[in-house]
């Protein structure tokens, strides 16, 4: 059997934390509703843990293609890419306020930023 990714992990830990506390919440209350959090806690983060890398990648390749930059190869760690998609947020900020012209192509750009980073709320 292979190993299992990040996303796995964080998925059972939130279903066996969210039904144990609900199971416990009828008896402890503050115990119950602490469990279920934990719980919605890791499946939202599992969702972020499978869609990290990415969001990211795609924001940075829009943000380089609207600031007229070449699109480049990145590294791929996480630390990496939250360096580079701040400075090119930076940037496109600033492009953005300076910008008098039309503006609709970076507020879509916004748009579809938002909707790759979107987490589900878990049923």
């Amino acid at each position: 059997m292979g190993m299992s990714s990040l996303g796995d992990i964080l998925v059972g830990a939130g279903q066996v934390a969210a039904g144990t506390g609900a199971a416990i919440g009828a008896h402890d209350a503050y115990g119950g509703a602490m469990l279920t959090v934990a719980g919605v806690l890791a499946l939202m983060s599992a969702q972020e843990a499978e869609t990290a890398a990415a969001w990211r990648v795609a924001d940075i390749a829009a943000m380089r293609t609207l600031l007229g930059r070449p699109v480049q190869a990145d590294d791929l760690s996480l630390a990496a890419l939250d360096a580079t998609w701040a400075d090119l947020s930076r940037d496109l900020i600033a492009h953005h306020a300076g910008l008098a012209g039309d503006d609709a192509a970076i507020l879509a750009f916004y748009r579809e930023s938002a909707e790759r980073r979107e987490l589900t709320w878990p049923a």
